[in-house]
This record gives structure tokens, C-alpha cells and sequence, in this order.
């Protein structure tokens, strides 16, 4: 362990035997290191898999613990830090095919929103009517419903298996699930519009100089969507994404996203053809929280989680909902910029992969010394290193609450530099810190306003959910301390990974909640940031890291 301090503490795993490790070890790696149990969604508490009883000193339950119910010795082993000598149950599983991506929910019940009839045991779709052309679209909310109860056309696929598909700015995730709600296969493909740039704004600019790209945008992401549906043989197609990505999808123009008042032209759901296949796309909530927004709200429904509670989806475009009741919803998007995607001095995308946590294990002539963990190849910081660079500065006093390099820096071509991996030539500047904190303010800056409009204190909320790939992968300790979210305890956050999926999921297989969206979205109230009078004002306050005790 080099410098870092090692407390020894006993791990007895009853039948399996007895090995040693440091106090604050993640439990759920040591058991995995050994051979004794697996980490099926690599340790993020989201497939709830790694079940055991724990007697002994241990770290409190996390928020996705106590979602699962979870409380006493039964924990999640993933979730569990070791304090002292522990003695473990931990049953031998196999573990069934479940996502790595996405919060595991289990379906109350199978009601699809598809219903395949079975003629000479041959699965057929249902079909009335005349159908609607491909390629051409149709926009409605519950009358998208009524089209697959009514016209829902033979597909080239298996009418038993859906294909659902969270359509995100850089990537693509998706599942192929049959309609007993089972996950067949999933994964994710690049986004073949980064050609167009990195970011919906490049995007919008290349429509507005040349609408002809619209339509030449359209049949690109169409075209993949297409690859997909073939290779599984989907009967259908379910899609959620941000308001500028459905648009592109659907060919709609985006004039009014790209200006004031920053509307969608339709807020849906929509229906269309991808290829021969129905396809249909999530409902936009308002301006830029869209679809995928929307789908996360869905999933948080079902979970019935405490009220009030706040949904964060972090990246560029950071959006936020505040649930206080299902009669008072609040939404608005952050534009937290690239900062959390690595675009800093050595930042790495998602694509490169790069360093997800750093820690310091000690110093050496006034320097910190850091460890770290990558993900991918060598060489930068993906968004979640920086959180919890950032964090560690924060917490060994490094950088002060105006966000000023205190110590531990070197100057290099005349700027303040903090070195952390010198072999592969990773550090972070001043510079990249006060991007850092442009970042950090938004979100701040947008949970802080939606609180106040709702007249809730951060005591009063329940539950705070971080959605996304990226924000699954913060250590929640890193959060708390750097108070970008609004919780003072771990059991209070909640990870939900892709939790697009997972309400996509259950809008596919639960007619009930599908049929939601009429009533949620006269429920949704919108805030646009910009158009706060005291955004600046509660921005600028934002900016600044909480002040460390004296």
C-alpha cells in the first residue's frame, strides 16, 4: 500500500475462509478478488446481486440498499466498506442475464403495450385497419396507444422482442428485451452525428446555416437505429432522448429549440417507421429536457420512491427534476458545459476512456502522492476522475473555497499545475479548475432554484437519484463533500445508472405507466434558467466550494 495507512482488519467468510485486508475496503471487490462471489454490474449497486449477511463493523446502508429494502446484516456486499473484523454469509450465485448498465427493477407486472397473437404457433402482430407509411410520422399523446392498438403492421422482426433505445448526444445504449420483460442482449454504439460535432448546440448551428443537413442527419441516425433492429429481429422499436436528438430523429425542424422561447415543436409521444419496424419516441417534457428526462421520471415513479425526492442526470446537459408530489413536478436543464465530459487540459471522453477515481495516499516534499484507478486506455481524466480529483484537493486543503491552488502545485509554463499521473503526463491546472467550476455551479445553481420554487429545504427531501453512466461511477462520499448534490448521508443517494432504460423498459411492458404521460406532463412545471431573474446571483454564490471546518 506504499505510504497509505493500512489498518488490518479480518474478513471471515463462513465455509470459504479467512483472509485479511485494510480497514475501508469495498467488501464486494475483496470478495470478488478471491473468487467467492462476482460483481455482475461491476460493483454500482444496480443489479442488487451481491446479497450477503454481514456480522461486524461496517459502513451504514447506501441509498440503493435501502431502496431494495436491504437493512441489518442483508447487504449488498458491493456497498459495504469493512470498519473492523467481519464475518460473511455469501451464497454461491449464478447470476442470471441482467444489465450492467441500468437500475435492476423487478416488473410488478407483465401488461406490454404489444400484444403478438399466436396463430399455428406462429407469433403474429396485432393489425386492424390501414396502416400508416413508412417513413411517415404521427404525433399524439395517447392516440400513439390507440395507433398500436389499432394498426400495429406486420415487422420484419419477432413481434415478441423490442428493441429499446436510449438515443444519447455521444452514444447509443440499448436492449433487446422480449415481452416477458427478460434482457436478451444489450450494449452501446457511438453516435454516427459526432461527425457534426460533440454537442446538440454544433448540431442545431449546421441545421440553421444548411437545413438541407437535416434530412441528411435524419437518415444517418436512422440508418444505425436500422442496423440494430435487423441484427435482433425487434418487432418494435422504443426510443428516448434529448429534445434535439428525437427532433433529428423524427426529421423535425429545430428552429425553436435554437431560439427563445427554446421549445420543442411537438412534445409527443411520436410514431414512427425505422425502415419496416413501428417505432416509437418518448415524450419531450419542455425546452431541454426531453425524452430521456422524462423516461427517468417514469422509472423513479415505479420505484415509488419517498417524496420529495430530486433525480440529477449529470454530463454537459445536466438535467434535474424535483418530485414533490405526482400533482407538483419540476424540471429544468443545466448547461453545466463540456467540463464533465474531460474536456479540460488532459480531460478524456468516454470514448478514450481514462483515470474514474484518484485518491491521495500521502505527500512527499510538500506533493501529493496519488493513486488512481482507469478505465480504459491510459493518458486522461474522464469526468468522474475530475469530481473526485477535485474532491481530494478539496479535502486535503489544497484548494481553498474560492477554488484557488493553495499548495501541492507545481508552475508550469508559468501556471500552477497539479501533477497526477506522471508516467502517462496527466495533471490539472488552475485553468481546469475554475471550468471545473462553471460546471459545478450550474448544477448547483439548478437543484437550489427548483428547491426554491417548490418551497422545499435540502432537510426535506428523501431521496436524491444520480442517473447516468457517468454519475454512477462518483464515489458518493465525493458528492456529499463537494455539496454537489443535496444530501448530508450515503443512504440517501440512490444510483440508478442508464435509468433511460429502465424506464423504457417499464413503459413497454406496463400499458399503465406508458398511459402516464397525459397526466405527468400537465404536472411537469418547467423552469427555464435564463429567464431567472436570480440565476446569475445564485450562480456566482454556486461557484464556491464548501468552506472546510477551522
Amino acid at each position: 500500500m506504499n505510504s497509505r495507512e493500512c489498518s488490518r482488519v479480518k474478513i471471515e467468510v463462513v465455509g470459504k475462509g479467512v483472509f485479511y485486508a485494510c480497514r475501508g475496503d469495498n467488501l464486494g471487490i475483496l470478495l470478488a478478488s478471491k473468487g467467492i462471489m462476482p460483481l455482475p454490474c461491476g460493483g454500482n449497486g444496480l443489479c442488487g446481486l451481491c446479497r450477503v449477511r454481514v456480522e461486524g463493523e461496517v459502513s451504514p446502508p447506501t441509498g440503493n440498499e435501502v431502496l431494495r429494502g436491504l437493512s441489518g446484516g442483508e447487504r449488498l456486499a458491493c456497498q459495504v466498506r469493512v470498519l473492523g473484523d467481519v464475518r460473511v454469509y455469501a451464497p454461491t450465485i449464478r447470476p442470471p442475464k441482467i444489465s450492467i448498465y441500468s437500475l435492476n427493477i423487478d416488473l410488478r407486472s407483465i401488461k406490454p403495450v404489444v400484444k403478438p397473437i399466436r396463430l399455428s404457433n406462429k407469433l403474429l402482430p396485432l393489425r386492424r385497419g390501414l396502416p400508416i407509411l413508412p417513413g411517415e410520422a404521427h404525433i399524439g399523446g395517447l392516440n400513439v396507444l390507440r395507433f398500436l392498438d389499432t394498426y400495429y403492421l406486420t415487422s420484419p422482426g419477432e413481434t415478441d422482442k423490442a428493441l429499446i433505445i436510449d438515443l444519447g448526444t455521444t452514444k447509443i445504449a440499448y436492449q433487446n428485451i422480449d415481452l416477458n420483460g427478460r434482457i436478451i442482449d444489450e450494449g452501446y454504439v457511438f453516435n454516427p452525428l459526432n461527425v457534426y460535432g460533440s454537442d446538440i448546440v454544433s448540431r442545431m448551428t449546421i441545421i440553421l446555416d444548411n437545413p438541407d443537413k437535416l434530412g441528411e442527419m435524419m437518415d444517418r441516425l436512422r440508418r444505425e437505429i436500422i442496423g440494430l433492429a435487423e441484427r435482433y429481429r425487434a418487432g418494435i422499436v422504443f426510443i428516448a432522448g434529448n429534445s434535439v436528438m428525437e427532433h433529428l430523429y423524427m426529421g423535425l425542424p429545430v428552429d425553436r429549440l435554437a431560439e427563445k422561447p427554446y421549445q420543442p415543436l411537438f412534445s409527443g409521444p411520436f410514431i414512427t417507421y425505422t425502415g419496416r419496424t413501428p417505432t416509437i419516441l418518448m415524450p419531450l417534457i419542455s425546452g431541454y429536457v426531453g425524452g430521456d428526462a422524462y423516461s427517468e421520471l417514469l422509472a423513479s415513479i415505479y420505484m415509488d420512491l419517498e417524496k420529495p425526492y430530486l433525480i440529477i442526470d449529470l454530463g454537459t446537459n445536466t438535467e434535474v427534476i424535483l418530485v414533490k408530489d405526482l400533482e407538483e413536478i419540476y424540471a429544468t436543464s443545466a448547461p453545466a458545459g463540456p467540463a464533465f465530459e474531460g474536456y479540460i487540459s488532459k480531460g478524456s471522453g468516454v470514448v478514450m476512456g481514462g483515470i474514474y477515481r484518484v485518491w491521495i495516499e500521502g505527500f512527499r516534499r510538500d506533493k501529493p502522492v496519488f493513486k488512481y484507478r482507469y478505465r480504459g486506455s491510459r493518458g486522461g481524466l474522464l469526468g468522474s476522475g475530475v469530481i473526485s480529483l477535485v474532491a481530494e484537493l478539496w479535502r486535503h486543503g489544497l484548494i481553498d473555497h474560492r477554488g484557488r491552488f493553495r499548495r501541492g502545485y507545481r508552475i508550469v509554463d508559468g501556471v500552477k499545475t497539479i501533477v497526477v499521473d506522471r508516467e502517462h503526463k496527466v495533471f490539472f491546472t488552475q485553468k481546469d479548475l475554475r471550468e471545473f467550476q462553471k460546471a459545478y455551479a450550474a448544477v448547483r445553481s439548478a437543484w437550489r432554484i427548483l428547491l426554491d420554487k417548490a418551497g422545499l429545504y435540502i432537510d426535506d427531501l428523501e431521496r436524491i437519484v444520480v442517473a447516468g453512466t457517468f454519475g454512477s461511477s462518483i464515489d458518493p462520499r465525493d458528492l456529499i463533500d463537494l455539496e454537489l448534490v443535496p444530501a448530508d448521508s450515503v443512504d440517501k443517494i440512490i444510483y440508478g445508472g442508464n435509468l433511460v432504460l429502465t424506464g423504457l423498459r417499464i413503459a413497454v411492458m406496463d400499458r399503465d405507466y406508458y398511459m402516464l404521460h397525459g397526466k405527468l406532463l400537465r404536472s411537469i412545471r418547467h423552469i427555464n434558467l435564463a429567464e431567472e431573474e436570480n440565476y446569475m446571483r445564485v450562480w456566482i454564490n454556486s461557484l464556491e466550494f464548501p468552506r472546510r471546518p477551522s
